[in-house]
Parts: structure tokens; sequence; C-alpha cells
């Protein structure tokens, strides 16, 4: 977590010289773990998807009071308070992403299959006359929200039965199963 922070002061000092003014926004950052330390693969200064998706909807705090800290850079102010739970947000994509989706196919989602603790958010979608039209990239995310992961993923996953078309999603992510492998994985590179 350190070095992480200590990557983000640098960042952000960087654009302040760069632009002459402190940057007052979102930020987060995707890294890499490597024998050594951590390591940057970019930056984003926006709301992503998954990781919005993810941490808002389990948010406490008023979400205007937290903007109006960053504007002000009173962030340091306020406590930033969660709810204690776990969340999965499974995409549903066209058939044949990434390489080779299938574009402009009609979806159909069951409002009625939707798990009461999912929430589902649209993504790449065209609303058309006669109903919703997958387009090339993620089109649905299925939030599952839970006391524990598990939860959250069979919740997210039961959302995902909601969708109807040409799609797909990847049945693995938030399992016990995956997350013991990506573990598995860090403490490997970790011990070369």
């Amino acid at each position: 977590v350190g070095e992480v922070m200590a990557i983000g002061r640098s960042f952000q000092e960087a654009l302040q010289k760069e632009n002459g003014e402190f940057y007052r926004g979102v930020m987060y950052g995707g890294f890499i773990a490597v024998k050594d330390g951590v390591r940057l693969i970019e930056y984003n200064a926006r709301f992503g998807d998954p990781e919005t998706m993810n941490i808002l909807p389990i948010m406490e705090t008023d979400f205007v009071e937290v903007c109006d800290a960053i504007i002000n850079q009173k962030l340091n102010k306020i406590k930033i308070k969660f709810q204690n739970k776990a969340t999965v947000c499974k995409y549903i994509v066209p058939e044949g992403y990434p390489d080779n989706p299938v574009k402009n196919v009609k979806i159909e989602i069951n409002p009625k299959q939707i798990p009461k603790d999912a929430r589902l958010y649209y993504a790449s979608v065209d609303q058309k006359n006669d109903g919703l039209y997958s387009t090339s990239s993620r089109a649905v995310g299925c939030l599952g929200i839970a006391d524990n992961l598990e939860k959250a993923e069979r919740i997210a996953e039961e959302a995902t039965k909601s969708v109807k078309g040409k799609v797909f999603h990847r049945e693995d992510i938030g399992t016990k199963k995956l997350i013991e492998k990506r573990i598995n994985h860090m403490k490997d590179i970790l011990s070369k």
C-alpha cells in the first residue's frame, strides 16, 4: 500500500507541475505486483466501470459531500463510510468478444429474474424503438452485493441469467477457485 500511495503522490505532483494547478478529481491506477515491488500500468482520471460499480453502491457517505470535499481540497476532513459488504461484478458481453464481437444484436432483460441484492448497469448498449441492442463491447454489468464474496458471486451469477441474446459472460469471475488461483500466483511471484 505504501508503494502505491507513493506512486500516486508522485503522479499528482507531476500533474500539478505540468498543468500549474492542483488536480481535483477521481484518480485510480492499474498496478501490477512484481518480485521487487509494484509497478504502475496506467492511471485513469474518471470513474471506471467495475471499479465504480463495486464501491459506490456500498458507500454510505453522501456522494455529493464527497465530490464537494474533492473540489474544495477537504477530502481529508470527512470520513467516508462504506457498508461492510462484498461486491462482485460480472459483465455480459456480445458473442465473439473481444476479438470479433457480434454487433447490433437485440438483447432482452427480464426484470423478474434479477435477484433482490443485484444491480444491473447498462454499458455498451443502444436503445432503439423495438428494444435494447448490444454494441461491440461490455453490454451489461451484473453486480451482486452480499455479506461475503461467495454470496455476492452467486447473486451476480444469478443476475446474469436475466439477460438473453447472443451474449456470454465469464462464470469464474469472483469465484473462490479463481481468487485462490490469483492469490497463489501472487505468492509464487513474491517467493522468487
